[in-house]
């Protein structure tokens, strides 16, 4: 009888495991050897879908805009963000003959303004969005004041709120395009819509104190025109509101007055 601890018996006893690494390596080799027997043309199909997939930049971290945008033609649209850094930025895109335009900017994670100068207009529009938003303009650059924007919790406060207003807006345009020959009367006129406008923003900044959307209408409607009530109003946000950075920027700028 041989000794146990013999070479020959150590063979034995790990057999059924060199057994299991031989048939586990030959399965692997048999799927390699099916795919490197491929058709050529199938391996370099496969081979380019997975550089495709690889090489492709997640789009989760930048914001998309699509605009369609009525009597806009075909123009230069100047953009002004805030990029991933922190730092004021600038791009152009251009819109086609139907006015219509995309965009994609990598922003910082926050909700930031995304102003859009319709330079050919001679107007502008801002959005606010952060990455992942999808953000949709559509309406008419005669009415740029009632562009619908939706896409992101902010835009789609602000969409709805306007569509509240809707007639206070389309006075307001109706009058600074004529409808009073008398200067005089067109003057009062406006300054009664623009006074309506602002009780409006008022009472929703009231109603939603803790709403991002008030803090825009601060800026809008108060902040913009040195109005003494905008600190009042900065007082009554609640939650992020409070600590929103335009929030900060626009108590900044008070102190500058």
């Amino acid at each position: 009888m041989g000794n146990k601890g013999s070479p020959i018996n150590k063979f034995f006893q790990y057999k059924p495991r060199i057994n299991c690494i031989i048939h586990r390596n030959s399965y692997f080799y048999s799927k390699l050897t099916f795919i490197m027997n491929l058709r050529p043309n199938v391996f370099i199909v496969i081979l380019c879908c997975l550089m495709t997939f690889g090489c492709t930049t997640p789009e989760g971290n930048k914001v998309s805009v699509h605009g369609e945008v009525s009597n806009l033609g075909r123009s230069a649209l100047c953009i002004s963000y805030y990029n991933e850094d922190y730092e004021l930025a600038y791009d152009t895109v251009y819109s086609n003959t139907s006015g219509k335009f995309d965009l994609k900017l990598k922003t910082y994670e926050e909700v930031t303004p995304i102003t859009i100068f319709f330079a050919r207009k001679k107007c502008w529009t801002t959005l606010f969005a952060k990455p992942g938003n999808r953000v949709k303009i559509r309406g008419d650059i005669n009415t740029v004041d009632m562009l619908n924007i939706t896409g992101g919790i902010v835009n789609d406060d602000l969409s709805l709120y306007k569509k509240q207003i809707r007639k206070l807006y389309m006075d307001r345009y109706a009058i600074l395009n004529g409808k009073y020959t008398n200067l005089e009367e067109s003057e009062e006129k406006l300054a009664e819509t623009n006074l309506l406008l602002k009780r409006s923003a008022k009472e929703y900044i009231k109603e939603h104190p803790a709403s991002l959307a008030s803090v825009v209408l601060i800026q809008d409607f108060f902040y913009q025109d040195y109005d003494p009530i905008t600190k009042d109003l900065l007082n009554l946000l609640e939650g992020d509101a409070r600590y929103f950075h335009l929030t900060t920027r626009i108590r900044e700028g008070i102190e500058n007055w």
